[in-house]
Formats: C-alpha cells, sequence, structure tokens
C-alpha cells in the first residue's frame, strides 16, 4: 500500500475501540473434550484439557485415515442410470427412488474415515495438595495456550504451540520454586483393547515411540514420539514412559508421521525429536509467533469498547451474558478466533480442514470426519479470501485437483460422461463416487462443480492469471460433465438428472410421502449458471481457441431453468412447486445464487425479495439450528442487506451453537464441528464488505481510457447497469462498503475493520462511527484494477430494490464526489481515502 497502514489505523481508528479481546480464559480444566482449547500447525492437531494432575492431551496427524484409497463405482450405475432418469421424467419418484438405492450407491457404500492418533498424557507430580489460582488460556494473537495454577508455596505453568516452522507440537512447563517440577508423560492410544497400536518402546533415554497402522488392504502406518527436555532435571525412560524430576524448567516435543508422507515415519520421528534443542525454547516460540502473525495480523476487526465488568468475566461467562448484553469485544474475538482456527489447520503441505479440522478423539468419529462437500468443506475456506488468508488454500486446491483427476473416471464410468464430477464427500484420497445410501443426500452429482467455483474465485480476488491458467482444466472439466449429463426436461430446460436438493425433501403431490430425487433442483441450477460464467470469462481471458465448447457452454447456460417464485413466495427449490417436507430444514440449498453465488442481487427486486422470504421462512421454522447452518444465513442476511438479522444470527450463533468454554461450533452427537466457526468469521466479513456485483462497462485507466459518458461521480446506482458473470463485454467490481452492519457493532464508539481483501484485486480498511456511518475507508489496487466504491445499501440498475435502501454521499480523494465512485488507478499499489460527506 501507499499510505503505511500504521499510521492510516491511528488516524481513522475511533480511540474507543482501542482495547480489544486477544485471550479466551477460564477458571477451571475442561470437563469434556469440546471444553478443551485446540492448537495445530496444519499437519499436527492437538486438544488441550489443561488438567492438573492428568492431562490427557489428544494428538492427530491429518493424514492417518482409516485406509488406503478404495475404487467404489457401482459396476451397475451406468447401464441403470438412463433408467432412473426415464422413471424420473416419468414421474415415477418412488421406482427412480428405489433403483437408485441399489444400482447408483457406492460399492461398499463408504470412503474412508478420519482417524484419531492417540493420547499425550502428561502426568504431573505436583506434591497432592489442592490447586488454587488456576486459570488456563488461549492467546489467538500469538497462538499459543497454557495452564497456571498455584500448590502449596509453588506456581506451576504450562505453555502449548503447535509450531509450524518447527513441524511440531511444543510445550514448556515450569515451576517457581528451583528443582520442584516432576513429571511423567506417555503415549497410547486408548486403555483396555488394542487399538491397531503395533510397539511401544523407549528410544535414547529420553524418548517414547508409539507405532501402527489403519485397516485394510493398504493400511496407513503411522508413528508418534515424545520426548522431555531438561537443563536441570533428570529425564530417564522407565517402561513406555518418560519421566522428568526435581526440575525446575523442562521441555516436551511431540512428533508423529504417516506412510501417507514418509516411507518410514519411525525413523522420521525418532530423528526429528533427537535434533530438537531442549534449550531453545525462546527462539523456537519467537520463531512460531513471528509465522504465526505474519498471517494473523493481516486483518483487524474492532466493534467497539465491552465494559470493564464484561471484560473482568471468564470466556464462558462472556458468551452466556450475551443474551442479555451485547459485548462487542467478544463477537470481535469470535472472529479472530476463525481466523486462527484457518491458520492452524490450512498450511502449505497439508490436507483441507474435514468436519472437526484436524482434531478429532474417536475411532468412529460422527460422518466420519471426512469432507462433506454439499456445503461443509466450502464453507471451512470461505473466510481464507476475503479476511486476506488466500495463501492458506493450496491444500484445497491441491485435493481439488486429485478430485479431478478421480472424478473424471466416475464421469465415465457412471454416466458415460466426458469431464470430472464428486457427490456429496470426498477423503483424503479424493473419493468422488457415491457415500452413503442416503434418500436425500447421496444422489446429488454436483460437489465438484460447487469447488470448481470456489476454486476460480481466488482469480477474482487476487487477478493472478498463472493461477487462472493453472485451474482453467478443472473449471473446464466439471463444465464438461454438466455438457454431457443434463438433459431435456420440462418445458424444454436442460436438468441434472438424477440429483437431490441437498439433504432435503419434499411431498410427492397429493401425499404424505417423503421423496428427495430429482431432476433439475434449484442449487444445481445455480452452481451450472455461475460455473457457466466462471468458464466464459475464464476463456476469454486466456484466449482459449475452443470456440465449439464455448458456444456449447452458452447454450446450456440459456436453457437452464430460470429462478422461480414458489407457492409460499420464496425462491421455488424443486423443479415442481412442491410443498417442502421440513420448512425449517438446516440447508439453505436453493439461495446458493446469493451466497456463495452472485446470481441473486438486490439489481433483480423480484428475485431478491423471494430469497428474503425464503430465508425467513427457513429461520422463523426452526432453520439456522447448527452452527454451519446459522453461520451460512450471516452471509445470506448480509448479501440481503439485513443488518438486524445479522446481528440477531451473530449472537444466536454465539449464545446457541458455540461452546462457550472453548468457542468450537456445536453439533451434537459430534463433540463439534469446525464449519460453523469458519462460516462465522466470513459471515461478519460479508457484512462489512462486499465485492460480488458487477458493473456494465470498463474503467478508466491512462492506456485503455473508458467509453459512455465517462462520468466516474454519480448521484445514484440507477445511473449504472448491473452485470454478471459471463456478461459478454467489459465489467467493473463493485465495493460495497458497510452493506449490511449493525447498529451494535457500531453504538459502543464505533467500529473499524483493516486488511479485508475484495473482488478485483483491492486491499480496504474501512472505519465508522457510532451511528454505523463511514467515517473513513482506504482502498488499494494491488493489481492496478478499477472498480466502483459506495457506502451503503443502494441497487444497481432500474429494477433493483428500492424501498428502504439508502447509500451515503462519498468523497474519493483525487476523484470526486457521489454515492457512487469510479477509482480508475495508474498502477498497482495506488490507494485512495474514501471519506464521508
Amino acid at each position: 500500500m501507499l499510505r503505511d497502514i500504521g499510521r492510516i489505523a491511528t488516524i481513522i481508528l475511533p480511540v474507543a475501540t482501542a482495547a480489544r479481546t486477544s485471550r479466551l480464559w477460564l477458571d477451571s480444566p475442561a470437563v469434556n473434550w469440546n471444553d478443551s482449547f485446540v492448537i495445530g500447525n496444519g499437519r499436527l492437531g492437538a486438544v488441550i484439557p489443561g488438567a492438573v494432575d492428568q492431562d490427557s492431551i489428544h494428538v492427530n496427524e491429518d493424514s492417518l485415515w482409516s485406509g488406503g484409497p478404495l475404487h467404489r463405482v457401482n459396476p451397475d450405475a451406468a447401464t441403470n442410470i438412463p433408467i432412473i432418469q426415464d422413471y424420473i421424467q416419468d414421474g415415477d419418484i418412488q421406482d427412480a427412488a428405489t433403483l437408485a438405492s441399489y444400482a447408483y450407491q457406492g460399492t461398499p457404500v463408504s470412503m474412508q474415515h478420519y482417524d484419531l492418533l492417540g493420547d499425550l498424557t502428561l502426568t504431573m507430580d505436583s506434591g497432592g495438595e489442592f490447586p488454587e489460582n488456576y486459570q488456563r488460556w488461549l492467546n489467538i494473537a500469538d497462538a499459543t495456550t497454557g495452564v497456571s495454577y498455584q500448590s502449596g508455596n509453588t506456581t506451576y505453568t504450562r505453555e502449548f504451540f503447535a509450531s509450524e516452522p518447527a513441524g511440531m507440537v511444543i510445550a514448556k512447563l515450569e515451576a517457581d520454586v528451583e528443582g520442584s517440577l516432576s513429571f511423567h508423560l506417555h503415549l497410547d492410544r486408548g486403555t483396555g483393547l488394542n487399538r491397531w497400536e503395533d510397539s511401544s518402546e523407549p528410544v535414547g533415554g529420553d524418548t517414547i515411540v508409539m507405532s501402527g497402522a489403519s485397516g485394510g488392504k493398504e493400511p496407513i502406518g503411522f508413528s508418534a514420539g515424545a520426548k522431555i527436555a531438561s537443563t536441570d532435571g533428570d529425564v530417564s525412560t522407565l517402561g513406555d514412559y518418560v519421566f522428568c524430576r526435581n526440575a525446575t524448567s523442562a521441555m516436551v516435543f511431540f512428533q508423529s508421521w504417516t506412510t501417507y508422507r514418509k516411507l518410514d515415519p519411525r525413523a522420521a520421528v525418532v530423528e526429528e525429536l533427537a535434533a530438537a534443542d531442549g534449550t531453545a525454547y525462546e527462539t523456537m516460540r519467537k520463531t512460531h509467533v513471528d509465522d504465526y502473525q505474519g498471517l494473523f495480523n493481516r486483518t483487524s476487526l474492532d466493534l467497539g469498547a465491552s465494559t470493564s465488568a464484561q471484560r473482568n468475566m471468564t470466556t464462558d461467562a462472556r458468551l452466556t451474558n450475551l443474551t442479555s448484553a451485547f459485548d462487542p469485544e467478544i463477537v470481535a474475538t469470535y472472529f479472530d478466533f476463525g481466523r486462527y482456527l484457518l491458520i492452524a489447520t490450512s498450511r502449505l503441505g497439508a490436507l483441507p480442514p474435514n468436519l472437526q479440522g484436524i482434531w478429532n478423539s474417536d475411532f468412529d468419529p460422527q460422518w466420519g470426519s471426512k469432507y462433506t462437500i454439499n456445503i461443509n468443506l466450502e464453507m471451512n475456506y470461505w473466510p481464507s479470501l476475503i479476511t486476506n488468508l488466500i495463501d492458506l488454500t493450496y491444500p484445497l486446491q491441491e485435493l481439488i485437483h486429485r478430485m479431478h483427476t478421480n472424478g473424471t473416471e466416475v464421469a465415465r464410468q457412471m454416466f458415460n460422461a466426458s469431464g470430472a464430477m464428486a457427490h456429496h464427500n470426498t477423503d483424503i484420497w479424493a473419493d468422488c463416487a457415491p457415500q452413503d445410501n442416503y434418500f436425500s443426500s447421496t444422489f446429488w452429482p454436483s460437489g465438484l462443480g460447487w469447488l470448481a467455483i470456489q476454486l476460480l474465485d481466488q482469480y477474482h480476488f487476487t487477478g493472478n492469471k498463472t493461477y487462472l491458467r493453472e485451474n482453467y482444466p478443472v473449471l473446464r472439466d466439471a463444465m464438461r460433465f454438466y455438457l454431457d449429463f443434463m438433459i431435456e426436461g420440462p418445458n424444454g430446460w436442460r436438468v441434472t438428472n438424477p440429483s437431490i436438493s441437498p439433504e432435503h425433501a419434499y411431498y410427492l403431490p397429493n401425499s404424505t410421502v417423503e421423496e428427495a430425487i430429482t431432476m433439475g433442483p434449484t442449487i444445481d441450477n445455480s452452481i451450472v449458471w455461475e460455473l457457466a460464467g466462471i468458464v466464459l470469462d475464464a476463456a476469454a481471458e486466456l484466449e482459449e481457441d475452443d470456440e465449439e465448447f464455448v458456444e456449447n457452454v452458452k447454450e446450456l447456460r440459456s436453457q437452464l431453468p430460470p429462478l422461480r417464485v414458489s407457492y409460499f413466495g420464496g425462491i421455488q427449490e424443486w423443479i415442481e412447486d412442491y410443498q417442502e417436507a421440513e420448512p425449517g430444514h438446516r440447508h439453505f440449498s436453493q439461495l446458493f445464487g446469493l451466497y456463495p453465488g452472485s446470481q441473486i442481487t438486490a439489481s433483480n427486486a423480484t428475485t431478491f425479495i423471494a430469497a428474503k422470504t425464503s430465508l425467513l421462512r427457513r429461520l422463523d421454522n426452526g432453520g439456522g439450528d447448527t452452527g454451519w447452518s446459522r453461520a451460512w444465513s450471516i452471509s445470506l442476511a448480509a448479501r440481503l442487506l439485513m443488518p438486524q438479522q445479522v446481528h440477531e444470527d451473530v449472537a444466536f450463533l454465539l449464545s446457541n451453537l458455540t461452546y462457550p468454554t472453548s468457542f468450537l461450533d456445536v453439533l451434537p452427537p459430534a463433540p463439534f464441528q469446525i464449519d460453523g466457526n469458519f462460516g462465522g468469521t466470513a459471515g461478519i466479513a460479508e457484512a462489512l464488505l462486499q465485492s460480488h456485483e458487477l458493473v456494465d462497462g470498463g474503467w478508466l485507466d491512462s492506456q485503455r481510457g473508458r467509453g459512455g459518458d465517462r462520468k466516474e461521480c454519480l448521484g445514484s446506482g440507477r445511473d449504472l447497469s448491473p452485470a454478471y458473470l459471463g456478461h459478454a463485454g467489459p465489467k467493473t467490481p463493485l465495493l460495497r462498503l458497510l452493506p449490511a452492519l449493525p447498529i451494535q457493532w457500531a453504538m459502543n464508539g464505533g467500529g473499524s475493520v483493516r486488511g479485508l481483501r475484495a473482488r478485483g484485486g483491492f486491499e480496504v480498511d474501512i472505519a465508522w462511527d457510532d451511528m454505523g456511518k463511514l467515517s473513513e475507508a482506504n482502498v488499494t489496487s494491488l493489481e492496478g484494477g478499477g472498480a466502483w466504491v459506495t457506502a451503503g445499501d443502494e441497487a444497481l440498475g432500474t429494477d433493483g430494490v428500492v424501498a428502504g435502501n439508502y447509500s451515503q454521499t462519498i468523497s474519493v480523494e483525487g476523484v470526486g464526489m457521489g454515492k457512487f465512485v469510479l477509482l480508475s488507478p495508474k498502477g498497482a499499489g495506488q490507494s485512495y481515502r474514501v471519506l464521508s460527506r
């Protein structure tokens, strides 16, 4: 940026928002797994309860899954899918569902699942006295966690962090009385029956190493080790335990590898633990903090100042108290916690975070702790782009590319189609065959289509043409599958068949029978619409020489079923206007085009109002009852420009669907599910900045100029025409500042956000006053591209929503004043100061 960020912060951030909370703290140990604090370095994870006498720390390695790759395509699928399609076209829905349950499902029915690695147990010898002044904490500003308590006259502390630079989990244990620290450690996979633990043995007098393997014909072998190092204590092994006696301080190192990455994981563990320097704690800690803060400090959020009474509460008390009083700092901390979790679970060389991130304590985790791709994996990465963590998306990119390869075979073997596809789950091996045999989830063909859209949205944020070129084959082949697979349906429309609207069901006409299988559900139509637009833009940008393919994509897009209004005034979910079986269902699949898609905007009042009706109906009937569902509703409400609904959804998410003791997302019967945390963070950001809308026409620069009337400052959005993905001709992104800012996020002294990213290649800082109005913003064009900017929610064009929509008049230094102002930078790095007028 041309202007110094630190200087901007002192100018535009309200003084009252300077104090922030970054430290979660409680005054008692965790009772349950989901009360614990979690740390991770992308590959290794640890769940730390903070018990005083015996702390059983659950440890995980992200590549330890239940077995090797499977070939699960049903051998009878290809011959029976045309029959299923005919049944659906003829209205024989129950016959189609019955046949699909045998001929479509995978064989075997399930892919591999994520596995527990084991427990690292620290047993303390603290003298047996009752502990006092207990506290445990997680500092999300530096990614450290710890425990402190007093026993007798001695204060004991334990600090843990998962270091990406060091590649291991590291702890330091201390006593403030010399020679008072004694403890031992042990590694195991549970007591009682042997859980595929083949060896447990001491190494070198200071280390224990446990090894084993998962199941199946091609198991994943693993090894895990722990070492104690102390400069003043006695360290020794006895059996498969490591002891430290009469120390003042000691370090514990934990390492694990599997055969997914290492030919000999045991040798790798032993070698790396032997090299771990027990005298270098401060250096290793500083390297860890510097690495973490290089990512975490890119973005900051202030929603105002909490009261001194709120600040003095423990974290769990503050979350519980949200039902009676808004606590701005704890909400900002929740936003930061989602970014903390993404840094902890998605680093270069790691696998993407699964349903539980990288933390799992069960051999049979709920839903397999896999990758569910009908919302959950995608949601895990929703905050990555807008909150300036773009370089954490590599694990997702790598998985999608492997799915592209496997999905090509599934498309051919199941559907006799070209291109590539996936269903609603995948695993470590990028399995694309159907998962489970459940009537409302298994028969969905659009998993890879959705992921391809998310993959290429990164290009919209960065403008990196090399990235676009590298990923274009995934886009192209996801589109080719639809070109081959989609068939003619009602009214001459092209539709997916068979398919479902994820996990939801409808009543057959004049019946109480529930079914789910269908053709052309709205989510598929919106995915194909979005994907086609991205493909057309990408092909033009890359000057792809495939005119026939491009024309086929245009034709297919023109034949998609349009968005339609349902019997209750919402967006119709299925090809027929069926009565929905569960009005308060947790999925908002028919609203994909609103978020994360870009098909539904305020520029079309009909679909926009219908989308609002759909969202409110779901919520009024009990929807949003899981963390990820309520998190999705935050972004949907933000896109619908509903600030009060955003506030209510955030408050509900934190008060009812977040464990107050750990900040982790609630989703029984699983101990937790991570997607709600990520979705909550993304939704908060979406209320502050949006960039999915496009304006027809280019932007002015010194080389190309701008056509039309050359007006750069306009008094109304009606003077601009909306454009969409795939729109022929030039188009310019629209940056909306504060489109859905709740007044509660302003009334405690104003607020600010720094470092958000926007499509078109922009970095944006925004400050607002205690009335929720823009005070000042800084917009930097990182790639030299242009954009329209507005502050508020006024619609584009003449067909948009009018009632209640309002944009502030803004002044852009060096450009002019208006409600919509065009930024036309002369090159990369140019910044614009935006002021309220």
